[in-house]
């Protein structure tokens, strides 16, 4: 990968992604600007080499090109079009890169408010994988939009991920792919939940059924790294259960503009939401919806 020191990137929101996303790029030697509306999570990050704005119309008048990873599409477009917006910036080159998983319906309006404004270009970029992915510049990064905006920042998007997909013109497109596959993670995790009740409720150790399980082509990504996390109660976040439920809900949203029958969906939703309404749930790892499995079959006296 060639060496773009001269490259200035702003970075809006400073979640566990958007920061691990911000730390290697200040590893990798980049002038990185960065907006958060919460400053408290901020701390550390100066002392490292970043450079802190007030607004993100501010951060973008220094930046030629910006990161969006927000929480969800009311916080996104405030970032675009709010107050001190970016879309109120003088800089007329500059090319959004969010990466904050909306609907593809939510994306391409978002695409549309800023090609009001002349030289401004906005691109879908949905990445998957977590924070430690990030640090390691091993994301996925899927990619929709202008082609020559793509071209554009395809080198800064090499700094954070190992594989770069582009899916097209068509703003948006990629988060359907990215919702698709969150759908994955989901379904996989309670397939994976249910399992593991199973077998321990039959009398099973379920560090030996995990063990067996990961033998066989079965296994998944999800039952290698958090299977035995589960198994001890330990939910560290990578993913808020919160943010899945988000992006359950998000899925739930396509499936009716698109027409579709989702069952497994549909029921996913639900226990992501039951989960969700526990205080001590909400903030921890999507895996935790085990443990909250777990407490539905102790109130049936098993």
């Amino acid at each position: 990968m060639s060496t773009h020191s001269d490259i200035s990137i702003g970075v809006i929101g400073v979640g566990m992604l958007g920061r691990s996303i911000i730390e290697r790029l200040l590893s990798s030697h980049l002038k990185v600007n960065i907006y958060a509306r919460n400053k408290t999570k901020l701390g550390g990050l100066e002392k490292q080499g970043a450079k802190i704005f007030s607004s993100p119309c501010s951060l973008t008048d220094h930046s030629q090109f910006v990161i969006t990873c927000v929480t969800n599409y009311d916080s996104l477009r405030n970032v675009l079009v709010g107050e001190n917006g970016i879309i109120n910036s003088s800089n007329n080159s500059v090319v959004i890169i969010d990466c904050t998983t909306v609907t593809p319906k939510q994306s391409a309006k978002c695409a549309d408010m800023l090609d009001k404004k002349q030289g401004f270009s906005f691109l879908s970029v949905p990445v998957m994988g977590g924070p430690s992915d990030a640090r390691k510049g091993e994301l996925i990064s899927l990619v929709s939009g202008n082609k020559g905006s793509y071209e554009r920042v395809y080198p800064v998007l090499e700094y954070f991920s190992k594989h770069v997909f582009y899916l097209g013109k068509i703003n948006g497109l990629s988060n359907s792919v990215k919702l698709a596959l969150n759908l994955n993670i989901a379904i996989i995790t309670l397939a994976l939940s249910e399992g593991l009740i199973l077998a321990k409720h039959s009398g099973i150790d379920p560090n030996l059924y995990l063990k067996i399980l990961n033998l066989t082509k079965l296994k998944t990504g999800i039952s290698e790294r958090k299977g035995q996390m589960m198994i001890n109660h330990e939910y560290p976040p990578s993913f808020f259960l919160k943010n899945m439920l988000k992006d359950i809900d998000l899925v739930m949203n396509m499936s009716h503009d698109l027409g579709l029958v989702l069952p497994m969906t549909s029921m996913s939703q639900q226990l992501f939401r039951a989960a969700n309404k526990k205080p001590d749930k909400r903030e921890m790892d999507y895996s935790v919806i085990y443990d909250f499995l777990e407490e539905i079959n102790s109130g049936l006296g098993n």
